[in-house]
């Protein structure tokens, strides 16, 4: 029997859900998997507004799609991130209170209120199961 496989549609459809509700990228200080959008938010030290122009979605190598995000500069962080963060970035959907996507942020800087952040472009890749 060959497989497993999963036709480009489907996983092209949650890559299209972050692309089109997405509305805003959060670096957070504190994350625990699953933590509500309240819990990442009130974490955040910093954020960017997003739109559906922000995300490109294409072929993943080997196999799968993959989203991108693009790079943003020059964002003032509104907090600080404490002395030991163990950053992460948070891409939401401020209208549905969502947490969608949370990526490993792996400078784990220490941020301080009105320094400026840049976050890089940040891949998600689905790859064909195996």
């Amino acid at each position: 029997m060959a497989g497993p496989w999963v036709n480009d549609n489907v996983l092209d459809s949650g890559l299209s859900y972050i692309k089109t509700n997405c509305d805003r990228m959060v670096l957070v200080k504190a994350y625990t998997s699953a933590d509500t959008f309240a819990v990442l938010v009130g974490n955040g030290v910093a954020s960017t507004a997003m739109t559906s122009a922000d995300f490109a979605i294409a072929a993943h190598s080997p196999t799968g799609r993959k989203i991108t995000s693009t790079a943003k500069t020059a964002v003032t962080a509104y907090t600080n991130s404490g002395a030991t963060p163990d950053l992460v970035v948070g891409f939401v959907n401020s209208s549905g209170s969502a947490v969608l996507w949370v990526s490993d942020e792996t400078s784990d800087q220490q941020i301080y209120t009105a320094n400026t952040v840049n976050f890089p472009a940040f891949v998600l890749a689905m790859p064909q199961p195996t």
